[in-house]
């Protein structure tokens, strides 16, 4: 069965071709100055499977519904995560996987989105990787005003194009995403990501049942996660060792958290700090499990994006330079660089952020 990503590969030998195919058959850009008079149907198009890159999106749709609060706002969002917004905004779930899987689902799902005929369009993918996927929803979907990114072959299917921002910029990653609204005439304003995650009765009632048989349902709780899905996002093991010890003097216990393939990472871990393993979660049972801690130390992964979404204080470790970007800069979060930085320090920083927690 092909990678989730096989479509984008699929389209990529020729994708300014059929970009070039697809912008021709949208409908005309319509000359206007200034912002458009009036929207009443907006799509949002953000369908990457990844935790953060959705949670990230959020701002956009928050802005989008303050600002049209009698527009339909709605989310073309990948199906195996729309738990994490459902409820929250106006969602359509989208398999990529359909397009080989069931081709005539995935035909129709686009038939019936260009017949809806949205005023707007929003490809919301990253700037700094062209998605021929979002490009060419963009396209098809054929909305009045198309949104995206200058990147890439976007000018062959968008109307309205928005700079990327300059490498010295050090622009956030959120702020990035808004700026998509200039064409509209919307100021990016302050939102922050928002989730449904870790709400359902069935994951609280999971986690209160493993929290009561660990003896742990009364005490402050500190949140460790080793872990992540590029290994050069992981900060030693040693150091949340070490961060466990400065949690369990401030009074909390520590427990280690993990996701799909760190079950012995976070074994280990938890055996040398002393430290409760946590039980296996799927996302929402994970997010259960944060809203219940009184602080989560953790990778720059997705669990760190979800960790502040739910609102626990998040102490994020950064070993790549690019806290700038993906980091989350208000309280109670603190966002630590460490790259090329020694343990110690990073550990002095940390301790400040516990007892600012903790204590």
């Amino acid at each position: 069965m092909p990678h989730v990503g096989a479509v984008s590969r699929f389209f990529r030998p020729g994708a300014s071709v059929l970009l070039g195919i697809v912008g021709a058959l949208a409908p005309r850009r319509v000359p206007r100055i200034g912002p458009p008079s009036s929207v009443s149907s907006i799509l949002v198009l953000r369908v990457d499977e990844r935790v953060g890159n959705v949670l990230l999106t959020t701002p956009l749709l928050t802005r989008l519904v303050e600002r049209f609060p009698e527009a339909k706002v709605r989310w073309l969002v990948a199906r195996s995560k729309r738990g994490l917004v459902e409820g929250l905004f106006d969602t359509i779930p989208f398999e990529k996987k359909d397009f080989f899987r069931r081709p005539w689902r995935f035909l129709a799902q686009l038939w019936a989105l260009r017949r809806a005929r949205y005023d707007v369009a929003i490809d919301a993918s990253h700037w700094h990787s062209f998605s021929a996927t979002s490009a060419l929803l963009l396209g098809l979907i054929g909305a009045k005003i198309r949104i995206a990114h200058d990147r890439g072959a976007a000018r062959l299917v968008a109307t309205d194009l928005v700079p990327v921002p300059e490498p010295s910029a050090r622009e956030p990653e959120i702020q990035s995403k808004l700026r998509l609204l200039s064409p509209l005439g919307i100021e990016a304003g302050q939102p922050r990501m928002v989730t449904a995650a870790g709400q359902s009765a069935e994951s609280k009632r999971d986690i209160d049942a493993w929290l009561s048989a660990q003896a742990l349902s009364d005490v402050p709780l500190l949140a460790l996660s080793p872990g992540g899905r590029k290994e050069a996002h992981r900060m030693p093991r040693a150091l949340f060792t070490e961060i466990a010890g400065l949690g369990r003097a401030l009074g909390a216990t520590p427990i280690v958290l993990w996701g799909p393939g760190e079950e012995a990472l976070a074994g280990t871990l938890a055996e040398e700090a002393g430290a409760k393993l946590a039980p296996a979660t799927d996302l929402d049972g994970l997010a259960a499990l944060m809203r219940r801690c009184r602080a989560v130390v953790v990778n720059d992964t997705g669990p760190m994006h979800l960790s502040v979404a739910l609102g626990t204080p998040t102490i994020a470790l950064f070993a790549q330079p690019a806290e700038w970007r993906w980091g989350h800069h208000y309280a109670p979060h603190t966002m630590i660089a460490g790259a090329g930085r020694e343990q110690r320090e990073i550990l002095a920083e940390v301790d400040t952020a516990l007892r600012r927690l903790l204590c």
